[in-house]
């Protein structure tokens, strides 16, 4: 792997207007993001819930410690593990409505990729493999790309991975010393702050194999205050439990689509495939020995993205670090020809600036989408779709009058019903299974399927109306019974209540 070596003394003339890989990078992406974007606003029914907590936060300007907006749990202890990106979320949506929204999670995830090419070239990568690794990175994690918090991460934890190779390869523990206090953002943003953690300890494991102790016990250190770093929150050591605790759940993983394993018949999983083949293909061609830490962490996140989907984006951040740096290496030992033309390219690659463009071609697309235009390949615009919401439904239920009492929903819905109906009606449940737990996610699942005594259950909630897809299982009893009357129905949603 190429050493990271000081900056050259000479200075470079910079050519200020012409685009820089990163520009070409963020340009590329943030366009593909909003192409996409309605698909990734009504992928998952958690947005809804994001932009309700924040709402509630901005307004009582306090933390969330029992829950408000249930009534199957109301009172019970809350923790909000990205009560910070929720505050965000509300505030943009504010502002901009659903298109900031949708602009945010572009330039977030541009973003993410933008920082991985840039750190390469601190890391001493020349262009053309900087440019091909972003867009290695940037496919791979587009299988778990969606308007939720989880996009801070994937930004985060790119940051992690640049500073720990740079001090694996220079042992500069001065590259570390930012990491703390980003930790005590990253553990109010988003949960899966620990898998920062995680990243600290795979590389303390690999420079112990190493015995590269000074550098292991410095990193040692680190995990140490990174822990408690990561108790600077509302609700002090238990987000950390909370977050660990969440995965020994195997009932609320396995129920969860993002945590299960990739479906390799589908093409949005072959980049993912194409890494792990390549990093066989690289590990087999290299004529150097692959130091233990690399190969600890490339091992360990390989395993974690086959586990689960929602790792595939962290996965590829780092083994595309680790390969970009590999194969520079590699292209001097099988093409001394190829070596030189990147290395002549890499001059006017690392002298290239040009984020204006960037910023007048962002510019531009948000100012089309803020007049009413739209930017989206299907041309749906960013808004919930009636299609996968009850959109139409709420929308009656709002004009005619609203059900009284307790509702039994549909579990994808419950963000988009708390955005729409709270505080005057609470859900049964949403998206939160860390929260509602095992056991009343269990219940819901076999109350909205009809098996067991779903009648008892609706009534021991004392629930007074449904609102289901109508493929659901629980639709042609409700239908049936001589308690419930058909209130409401389309082809997305229809609504039953007590007689």
């Amino acid at each position: 792997m190429r050493d990271a070596v000081s900056a050259n003394p000479h200075k470079e003339t910079r050519l200020w207007w012409f685009p820089s890989v990163e520009v070409l990078i963020f340009i590329i992406v943030f366009l593909l993001s909003l192409l996409v974007m309605p698909n990734l606003v009504n992928s998952d029914g958690d947005l809804g819930r994001h932009i309700t907590v924040g709402e509630v936060l901005l307004d009582t300007h306090t933390i969330l410690r029992q829950d408000i907006f249930s009534h199957t749990m109301l009172g019970e202890d809350l923790i909000l593990h990205e009560w910070l990106s929720d505050v965000i979320f509300a505030l943009i949506h504010r502002a901009a409505g659903l298109n900031g929204i949708a602009w945010m999670t572009a330039i977030v995830i541009a973003s993410a990729t933008v920082l991985l090419v840039a750190g390469l070239k601190f890391l001493k990568v020349r262009t053309f493999t900087r440019l091909l690794a972003g867009f290695a990175a940037f496919a791979a994690g587009t299988i778990h790309w969606h308007t939720r918090p989880h996009i801070f991460t994937t930004f985060i934890f790119t940051g992690f991975v640049l500073a720990l190779i740079y001090f694996y390869q220079t042992q500069r523990w001065k590259v570390l010393l930012p990491l703390p206090f980003v930790m005590i953002l990253w553990a109010n943003l988003h949960g899966a702050f620990v898998s920062g953690l995680v990243l600290v300890g795979l590389f303390l494991i690999g420079l112990l194999l190493e015995k590269r102790f000074p550098a292991a016990l410095q990193m040692g250190i680190l995990l140490v205050v990174l822990i408690l770093a990561s108790w600077i929150n509302p609700y002090g050591p238990k987000m950390l439990t909370h977050s660990f605790g969440y995965l020994r759940l195997d009932y609320l993983v396995d129920f969860t689509d993002e945590y299960n394993s990739p479906n390799f018949h589908d093409a949005i999983s072959w980049p993912f495939a194409g890494l792990i083949l390549l990093s066989f293909v690289m590990g087999w061609r290299s004529k150097r020995f692959l130091g233990w830490t690399p190969l600890v962490a490339i091992s360990f996140w390989t395993a974690s993205a086959l586990y689960s989907a929602r790792n595939i984006p962290l996965y590829g951040q780092l083994t595309v670090t680790f390969l970009a740096c590999e194969a520079d290496q590699m292209v001097a030992a099988l093409s001394p020809r190829l070596d030189a033309y990147l290395t002549r390219t890499d001059t006017i690659g690392r002298r290239a600036w040009g984020w204006m463009w960037a910023a007048l071609f962002a510019g531009l697309l948000i100012w089309l989408e803020a007049s009413g235009g739209y930017i989206d390949y299907a041309g749906l615009g960013n808004n919930f779709n009636p299609s996968y919401f009850p959109v139409e439904a709420i929308d009656t239920l709002e004009e005619s009058g609203l059900p009284e009492g307790n509702m039994f929903n549909e579990f994808g819905w419950g963000g988009y019903l708390l955005l729409r109906l709270w505080p005057e009606r609470l859900v049964f449940i949403d998206g939160q299974t860390d929260f509602y737990g095992e056991d009343l996610t269990r219940l819901h699942e076999q109350t909205i399927n009809a098996q067991g005594d779903w009648q008892s259950v609706l009534d021991n909630y004392q629930v007074q109306w449904v609102i289901l897809p109508p493929n659901r299982g629980l639709g042609p009893w409700l239908d049936q019974s001589s308690e419930w009357k058909l209130s409401y129905r389309d082809d997305t949603a229809s609504v039953w209540v007590r007689r």
